[in-house]
């Protein structure tokens, strides 16, 4: 008897507010219709931060958060090669959207290698790029998971994670108070021999944990058979800093290809951003804060139509090219999108290295008691099913205050620049505090909306 061990991942964000967007709504938040046109100029790269600022900035105290929002220090990223080699592993595998959340999937391979011994650990450590001490894994995931707890009023995060394990099976007490305290898993057990019910309780812990956007993960097929199954889910709701006038928002046309295009919405806003023009990607980088200073997505066009392989492939440059980044007046278009991704992973892990824990000879003593060399657990599938929403609108009523309170002071003397996300382009979502990735995807066409499985 083989016992198998699934992993299902579920990162879902909406970045602005699903609220229904009507004629009156509009003219209550944002006024009259203004179809005037704004001028811009893209400016050179500008100089780095320096070193010295970035040590100044780590030492201040949380009460110049509001500082540090002005004046914008990113801080070195260590943790992070595995999370862009996935993203540029799943783009080469087609030209269509995608969305990942790397943390989703790395916190869920990194409680397994808590589980693992010998060669299977060895790979899933050393593909996942972590420390040699495992004191050392356990506190970074701890101050990621802590930072990601904070709660606050102006943005949602819901990260929970969850491993069932058959009702014939004993969970490690050691393993058990490791997945709690380190890594905020609980371990619950559950019969799997009756896998429709199985599905359904799995489905409504996922239904709950994603508000409701995700009802349906699990099917009977996809636990039949299974003894673990490891559920990781993230849903984020975020409200922009500077949103998006829905009366100015316009049809125009995405260039799909360098021959093809579609007609779409695109949103406009011009308020001050952080923004470099990068020579060395040869694309416009824009940072684009969300309410409550701590996340923001960043977006990356290419200069030509066709040049998103060639940032993918220098993906390993961006992280020192966000040192360039200083606040510009910036005129803003970006298409509004929404699109769902389901991709199944395993190729792809296996790929990059992590073998063993496929294959009959895998080693995850650390789970439960009752492991032999007959029936010791190997991972069966790695899924994982992503959404997200891109509008105009966060919250109403903070959009008329943020029109109202806005500082507009030395706009006229402040350099201008121009981001039109016409044709495909990168982006990604971080937590601001510790740099960690919770959503890396591409645009390639706005207008589709795809649940449909990948197999990259």
């Amino acid at each position: 008897m083989r016992w198998f061990l699934v992993i299902f991942l579920v990162p879902l964000t909406i970045c602005g507010s699903n609220t229904a967007i009507t004629p009156e709504l509009l003219e209550t938040v944002f006024g009259k219709p203004n179809n005037g046109t704004i001028p811009a100029a893209a400016p050179a790269q500008a100089k780095p931060i320096s070193p010295e600022a970035i040590a100044i900035a780590d030492a201040m105290p949380d009460y110049v958060a509001d500082v540090l929002e002005q004046t914008y220090v990113p801080s070195p990223a260590d943790y992070d090669k595995f999370d862009w080699t996935l993203t540029k592993r799943v783009a080469s595998s087609s030209a269509e959207n995608f969305l990942l959340s790397p943390l989703g999937l790395k916190l869920a391979l990194a409680i397994l290698t808590e589980a693992a011994t010998g060669t299977t650990q060895t790979e899933l450590s050393s593909v996942l790029g972590f420390d040699t001490d495992v004191k050392v894994v356990r506190n970074k995931f701890r101050m990621i998971l802590e930072s990601l707890k904070t709660k606050s009023s102006h943005y949602v995060l819901n990260l929970a994670s969850r491993i069932y394990i058959d009702d014939s099976l004993v969970p490690l007490q050691h393993f058990a108070a490791l997945s709690e305290s380190h890594y905020r898993t609980e371990i619950k057990n559950l019969y799997f021999g009756h896998p429709v019910s199985a599905a359904y309780y799995i489905n409504q812990w996922v239904n709950s944990t994603t508000g409701g956007k995700i009802s349906d993960l699990v099917n009977a097929d996809d636990v039949s058979g299974v003894s673990a199954l490891v559920l990781n889910t993230i849903f984020f709701k975020g409200t922009w800093q500077h949103q998006f006038n829905p009366n100015v928002t316009k049809s125009d046309l995405f260039y799909t290809s360098a021959t093809d295009k579609k007609e779409t919405l695109f949103m406009c806003v011009r308020e001050k951003f952080f923004y470099t023009e990068s020579s060395k990607l040869n694309a416009k980088i824009l940072r684009m804060p969300y309410l409550g200073s701590k996340f923001a997505m960043y977006i990356i066009i290419p200069n030509s139509l066709t040049g998103l392989p060639e940032i993918f492939n220098e993906l390993t440059e961006l992280r020192s090219e966000l040192y360039y980044l200083q606040e510009y007046l910036v005129d803003v278009t970006l298409p509004r999108f929404q699109f769902e991704y389901t991709s199944i992973l395993d190729g792809i892990l296996r790929e990059l290295g992590i073998r063993q824990a496929f294959e009959d000879t895998a080693s995850f003593p650390g789970i439960s008691r009752g492991q032999s060399l007959n029936n010791r657990m190997k991972i069966s599938k790695v899924l994982q099913r992503s959404g997200i929403e891109v509008n105009e609108l966060g919250s109403v009523a903070y959009s008329a205050t943020e029109i109202a309170l806005e500082n507009k002071f030395g706009e006229d003397s402040m350099p201008n620049a121009e981001v039109l996300a016409n044709r495909p382009f990168l982006f990604f979502i971080q937590d601001e505090a510790t740099r960690q990735l919770l959503f890396t995807g591409r645009v390639s066409d706005p207008s589709i909306i795809d649940g449909a499985f990948k197999l990259p």
